[in-house]
């Protein structure tokens, strides 16, 4: 089967879609969001060490936000050649790291949805992450780099507003 994943790793929501053979179709990648299928990109960090995604990061939060630690708008961070790593409750993570527990469950989630393994993802990017070059080459492999660590073999990538207007040209047939 010829089959890959569309990933859009948003700054606010995530969305997957699958190809399969030609047939696409979006994944509900967010068990606990009942208004739609995307996942809100955002990682809980409990004082325990468990770390949650989406929606459950957000319920977990409100459960019990004292000794925690919240993080969202991620994606932001890419370009930013200072942002080095964070460290929570004694473990170094890097930007690659954080985003590799999102698109980790991402994937996961997916694969779990078609009942098999896909390595190959065409993820979606900012035509521009920054006005700079070198900063916006550091985002887009920082990004790659966290598809890699999430378990992805075949990454390539899709400027958003292309892949938008071909996901609209698509409804039109």
């Amino acid at each position: 089967m010829n089959s890959f994943f569309g990933l859009d790793f948003g700054t606010t929501n995530s969305a997957l879609s699958v190809n399969e053979n030609g047939n696409v179709r979006l994944i509900d990648i967010d068990e606990f969001n009942l208004a739609g299928k995307t996942l809100r990109s955002i990682l809980f960090f409990n004082e325990n060490s468990n770390v949650f995604v989406g929606q459950g990061a957000v319920n977990e939060y409100l459960k019990n936000h004292a000794n925690s630690r919240l993080m969202q708008s991620i994606k932001t961070s890419l370009p930013h050649k200072n942002f080095t790593h964070t460290d929570i409750y004694g473990k170094k993570y890097t930007l690659p790291d954080l985003i590799a527990i999102i698109l980790k469950h991402i994937k996961k989630t997916g694969e779990k949805d078609v009942g098999y393994e896909i390595n190959d993802v065409v993820l979606g990017r900012p035509a521009v992450f920054s006005a700079n070059k070198e900063e916006d080459a550091l985002a887009e492999e920082r990004l790659k780099k966290a598809a890699q660590n999430a378990g992805f073999k075949n990454i390539r990538f899709q400027f958003e507003p292309i892949a938008a207007a071909l996901s609209f040209e698509s409804s039109l047939k």
